[in-house]
């Protein structure tokens, strides 16, 4: 609401002006997390950077130092060749993908049942996958593939936090006049994953994309983080 003082056939007035700001808190809040979890990411990129090559200095080292020993204390320089491959796929999960878009044009839907085929063959668990879709949605410009791990991480997620024999739906809309980093969109596709899991904790809603942030005890919170990654890359 604003008051401004305005002269009305010669007499003083007072003008008031009720207008709904929902929709500028919403942008300015997404902008804000936006560039949170850029700094974030930036920071994590960096210590990542920092720790792999004195990982692979480490690597070589157990290496050489392998083909010297017997084979009984072998086993303590593979421990250490094994350990230090597992920290650098970790590190090159931190740093992200470091290729650029292929954009082309590309059917939404056929995009996810590629990650509806991927995940009824990699789980073992009997996971009901329910398809929403707009068959309305024409064709879109992506990069099919960064928008398939993206999804997928996600719908990994979901099989994580719900039981077994629970459901999962994949559902498609258009959204008209959307800001998307601050951007107004007129038209976009909206993909949306449904789960009937226990919801995400309220302490790390604000802070779930960004990366080592998860609701899991023994989760290393970088699917979504990189869902993220792949979804901002142009």
């Amino acid at each position: 609401m604003t008051a401004s003082a305005v002269e009305f056939n010669h007499e003083p007035h007072v003008l008031i002006e009720f207008k709904q700001i929902d929709q500028q808190k919403q942008i300015s809040l997404e902008v804000f997390q936006q560039q949170q979890w850029i700094a974030a990411r930036d920071l994590i990129k960096g210590l990542a950077h920092e720790i792999k090559n004195p990982l692979g200095g480490l690597r070589g080292a157990a290496q050489l130092l392998n083909k010297e020993l017997d084979e009984e204390q072998q086993e303590y320089t593979e421990m250490i060749i094994e350990q230090a491959d597992r920290l650098t796929n970790l590190v090159d999960r931190l740093l992200g993908p470091n290729q650029l878009p292929q954009i082309e044009s590309h059917n939404i839907h056929s995009v996810l049942e590629k990650v509806c085929q991927v995940v009824n063959f990699s789980h073992e668990q009997t996971i009901e996958l329910k398809r929403d879709y707009d068959p309305s949605i024409p064709a879109i410009k992506c990069d099919q593939e960064k928008i398939q791990q993206a999804v997928l991480n996600i719908v990994n997620n979901a099989i994580q936090a719900i039981s077994a024999n629970n459901k999962i739906t994949l559902k498609t809309r258009i959204a008209s006049n959307k800001t998307i980093n601050g951007k107004q969109v007129k038209l976009a596709v909206k993909i949306s994953i449904i789960d009937d899991g226990p919801g995400i904790p309220v302490e790390i809603q604000d802070t779930l994309f960004y990366p080592m942030v998860s609701g899991r005890t023994n989760g290393t919170g970088l699917g979504l983080s990189i869902s993220q990654t792949l979804i901002n890359q142009r």
